[in-house]
């Protein structure tokens, strides 16, 4: 009876890969408690299947019989299973995301500040970009806040809604001092390194005279800075007449929002840096100790 001996090997070898997959993959199925006790059980099926069909390469190289069918129904149905039960997974995720929003780990504070101003608004990717990268995302919007989460999928720390109608988390556009305490309020509780983003200017011109608006925007932009934050505020073309604009533009910095993030990022990799030649220089020094 010939034996084809390079089916043999192959087998052994995808036989060993499957087991060791299976003992892994049982450890975790063991140790894990749900909703990861799911995935690994995922994972745990998916090896036994492969496992098999391993066995049945191995018995179609060492029999006259072609049995390679056996292998390949293994092996398509553990990718399979495998697939669909991420797919599940994914759509899950992604359903429960549109209904709360995104759970995003912060990382740190803010390592800039300043006031910006933007033509268009953030996008989502850019919204979640601040929120995770600041020690607070403060919204202060026209738009109710159901919609801008449902819009953008997260839900920032605080969202104060531009409105005449009174109720919590709603500020009226004549009270522009109160937007300010709120600002500031929020800078302190979070110690800086905050983002203030602003959209509804034209909303605040309806009730208020120019000059109130940018005494307003210039002070928020000094609570701002002074508390190591930063101000983002949308200010689509057109809204204002050019030499209100250009009042504005004297003390807020125009910006597209790619080159706002860029410049965030380049100085939160140099912290970074920074902070890993520190670490490396302290225990160089305790070596030497």
């Amino acid at each position: 009876m010939s034996i084809n001996l390079y089916g043999v090997i192959a087998g052994l070898i995808v036989i060993h890969i499957g087991i060791f997959g299976v003992f892994k993959a049982y450890k975790h199925y063991r140790s894990l408690k749900e909703p990861k006790k799911i995935l690994a059980k995922t994972l745990l099926i998916s090896f036994i299947l492969f496992t098999l069909g391993s066995i049945g390469v191995i018995i179609d190289a060492i029999s006259h019989k072609h049995l390679w069918e056996i292998g390949a129904v293994f092996f398509t149905t553990a990718y399979l299973y495998l697939a669909t039960s991420l797919l599940r997974y994914l759509y899950s995720t992604t359903e429960e995301t549109r209904k709360k929003g995104k759970i995003i780990k912060k990382r740190g504070k803010l390592p800039i500040s300043g006031a910006y101003i933007i033509r268009k608004p953030l996008s989502p990717e850019r919204a979640e970009f601040f929120f995770r990268y600041s020690s607070g995302l403060l919204v202060i919007s026209r738009t109710q806040k159901a919609l801008w989460v449902k819009k953008y999928r997260i839900e920032p720390d605080k969202f104060l809604w531009i409105s005449r109608i009174e109720g919590e988390d709603r500020v009226d556009p004549l009270k522009l001092h109160v937007i300010q305490d709120e600002a500031l309020k929020f800078i302190r509780q979070h110690d800086g390194g905050c983002v203030i983003y602003f959209e509804g200017i034209e909303y605040l011109m309806l009730y208020n005279e120019f000059t109130s608006v940018a005494k307003f925007f210039f002070s928020l932009k000094d609570y701002a800075i002074s508390g190591n934050s930063l101000l983002i505020l949308y200010l689509p073309p057109k809204i204002l007449e050019t030499s209100q604009e250009a009042t504005i533009l004297k003390e807020f910095k125009l910006k597209e929002e790619n080159e706002l993030v860029r410049e965030v990022s380049q100085k939160l990799l140099a912290n970074m840096l920074e902070g890993e030649d520190e670490n490396a220089g302290d225990k160089s020094k305790e070596k030497r100790r």
